[in-house]
C-alpha cells in the first residue's frame, strides 16, 4: 500500500475533492476513495491479475495498473461536471435525469437535486425525476422537501413498491409512524419479497414502541429488525466486503438495548440503503458520454462499456429495457465500426490512389455518415 499509494487534489467549481488510491496486494485489489472536506463520498474497487505464476510480484505492472485506475476515477468525476456544463445548452429532460442519477450515486446531492429539478422543469410529468428528487432530498436529510416531492409524485404514477418504500421513509424520519407503516405495508403487499421495506417497517415499529414510553429500557429491539436486516445483507448487491462489514457492525449493535446509540445508527443505515438505479449507472454514463462528452468515443472506450449492457444473467431475458438498451448500444458500437471502415478504405486509397472499388465504397459510406449519427442521436433523445 505504501509503495503504490496515490493521492490527487481536484478542484471543480470551487469544490475540492481528494482522490486516494491504494493497493491490497494480498487480495489483488485496487481501492480508490473520493473525499470532500474530509467527508467520504465514494469508493471504487478493481480486481487485478499480477500476471505471474511465481511468487515474485511484477511491481512495474502493478504501478502501471494503479496509476491507470487512479486517473480513471479522476476522469470519471471531472467528466460529470463537463457533461453538466455542455448539457446546459440543451432541453433534454432524460439526460438531466441520467446525470442526476450519476451525481446521486456519488453522494453529490446538491448537483443531483439541481439536475432532477431541471428535468422536472423541462417535463412536469417526468415521474422518475420526481422520484430522484425525493431521494436526493432524503439522502441529504431534507425530509420535509422529500415528503412534498413524493406527495406530488404519488398522484401522478402507479404505486410501485420502491416508491412507496421511499415515501414511507420520508414520513418515518418526520416521526409520522402511522403513515410510514401504512406505506411500508402496502409496498410489502405488492412485493412480499421486498426485504428493504420489511426492514424499514421493523424500524418504524421499533420507533413507534419507544414513543412516549415511560421506561425505554423495557423496550427491546424487535426481532424483525435483525431478521430482515440479515435478509437485506444477503442480497446480491451487498455481497461485497465493505457492505458485509457494515452489516456485521449494525447487527452487533442491535444486540444491545442502548436505544440512544442504536437509533441514529439505524437511521444512517436506512439512508445508506436508499438507492436509485444502481445497476444502470454505467449505462447512463455511457449515453451521456456519447451525447455530451465533447469528442467522439473511441472503439476501445465503447467496448469497455459492453459488459454493462450485455449482462445475460437469465433474469434479463424477461425485461424489455434490457433488450432496448442492448440494441441501442450495438447501434452505437456499429457507428464506431463504421468509422473504422472509413479509415480502412482511406488506407487502401493511400496505398493505391487509383483503386476504383475502394474509392466507390468510401464515397458511398461517406454519403450516409451524417445520417447515421442523426439516427443515433434521435434514438437517444
Amino acid at each position: 500500500m505504501d509503495n503504490f499509494g496515490l493521492h490527487d487534489k481536484i478542484e471543480i467549481d470551487n469544490r475540492e475533492f481528494h482522490v486516494h488510491t491504494g493497493v491490497l496486494i494480498e487480495h489483488r485489489k485496487l481501492i480508490s476513495e473520493v473525499f470532500e472536506k474530509g467527508m467520504f463520498l465514494i469508493s471504487r474497487e478493481y480486481q487485478f491479475d499480477l500476471r505471474s505464476e511465481t511468487r515474485k510480484i511484477d511491481y512495474d505492472f502493478l504501478h502501471s495498473v494503479t496509476e491507470e485506475f487512479h486517473h480513471s476515477v479522476i476522469d470519471e468525476l471531472e467528466a460529470l461536471y463537463h457533461i453538466e456544463e455542455r448539457l446546459e445548452r440543451y432541453r433534454h429532460p432524460k439526460s438531466h435525469y441520467y446525470l442526476g442519477v450519476l451525481f446521486l450515486q456519488r453522494n453529490l446531492y446538491d448537483e443531483a437535486i439541481r439536475q432532477f429539478k431541471i428535468a422536472i422543469e423541462q417535463d412536469a410529468n417526468y415521474v422518475k425525476a420526481y422520484l430522484g428528487l425525493g431521494i436526493g432530498y432524503l439522502k441529504s436529510r431534507r425530509f420535509n422537501e422529500a415528503l412534498e416531492t413524493f406527495r406530488k409524485a404519488y398522484s401522478m404514477s402507479e404505486k410501485y413498491p420502491d416508491f412507496l418504500n421511499y415515501y414511507g421513509l420520508a414520513y418515518l424520519f418526520l416521526g409520522d409512524y402511522d403513515h410510514s407503516t401504512s406505506l411500508f405495508k402496502e409496498a410489502i403487499r405488492l412485493n412480499p419479497n421486498y426485504v428493504e421495506a420489511q426492514f424499514n417497517l421493523g424500524v418504524a415499529l421499533y420507533k413507534s414502541a419507544l414513543e412516549g414510553v415511560k421506561d425505554p429500557k423495557a423496550v427491546a429491539v424487535p426481532a424483525r429488525v435483525s431478521i430482515y436486516l440479515k435478509q437485506v445483507r444477503d442480497l446480491r448487491k451487498y455481497r461485497v466486503h465493505h457492505w458485509q462489514k457494515e452489516f456485521t457492525q449494525m447487527l452487533e449493535l442491535l444486540k444491545d438495548n442502548n436505544h440512544d446509540v442504536i437509533l441514529p445508527q439505524l437511521e444512517q443505515f436506512q439512508l445508506r440503503l436508499v438507492d436509485l438505479m444502481s445497476d444502470r449507472v454505467k449505462i447512463y454514463e455511457f449515453y451521456l458520454r456519447f451525447l455530451f462528452g465533447g469528442k467522439e468515443m473511441s472503439r476501445e472506450t465503447i467496448e469497455k462499456y459492453e459488459s454493462y449492457f450485455n449482462k445475460d444473467t437469465g433474469e434479463n431475458n424477461n425485461y424489455a429495457d434490457y433488450w432496448n438498451d442492448l440494441g441501442t448500444f450495438n447501434l452505437i458500437k456499429s457507428r464506431s465500426l463504421y468509422l473504422l471502415a472509413i479509415q480502412e478504405f482511406e488506407k487502401a486509397l493511400s496505398l493505391a490512389p487509383e483503386f476504383l472499388e475502394a474509392r466507390q465504397n468510401l464515397d458511398k459510406i461517406r454519403s450516409h455518415e451524417k445520417g447515421f449519427l442523426i439516427l443515433l442521436r434521435a434514438i437517444l433523445k
